[in-house]
């Protein structure tokens, strides 16, 4: 039997340019009546950066502004889904379920990695830009990571500029 998609995990980004990959992702989660979740990865600061805050400001104060920080973003992701829901409504309408939206805290690549296994996900989809050569040897890409760490199928949609 032919593996059954249930749920995709999009990986977004929040980039402006990413309505491809979301149609793509509704296109599948449509053809397939699978769940879609929206996650987002909020990345960590560094060690260094994360003393040079706590010298100045009090733990409360840093959790205050980490927590606003993640509800913005969760403001973000909710106004996206409502356009884009808007825009496609006649398709978005036979969607099985609505959308799910996890923001995670974490390196992307492992954040991405752990919240596919948590929510069960088939299918990662997430978008990729071109770095140089020389950026992807530096800092890697976060769509490469998955790829070649991933034990679930990931779809990797170009950013077209």
């Amino acid at each position: 039997m032919l593996p059954k998609i249930n749920t995709i995990l999009y990986a977004c980004d929040l980039e402006p340019k990413t309505t491809q990959a979301m149609e793509l992702v509704m296109n599948l989660a449509i053809s397939n009546q699978a769940k879609v979740v929206l996650m987002h990865a909020m990345e960590p600061i560094s060690a260094q950066a994360a003393n040079m805050i706590h010298n100045y400001m009090s733990e409360q104060t840093v959790k205050t502004m980490r927590d606003e920080a993640v509800q913005s973003v969760k403001e973000r992701m909710t106004t996206y889904l409502a356009e884009f829901t808007q825009t496609h409504a006649d398709d978005m309408n036979n969607l099985s379920k609505a959308p799910r939206i996890e923001v995670v805290n974490g390196i992307p690549a492992e954040a991405i990695e752990k919240t596919a296994e948590k929510v069960g996900a088939d299918l990662i989809v997430m978008n990729s830009r071109t770095h140089s050569k020389i950026g992807q040897m530096v800092i890697g890409s976060t769509a490469n990571k998955v790829v070649h760490h991933s034990r679930i199928p990931v779809l990797v949609v170009p950013i077209i500029k």
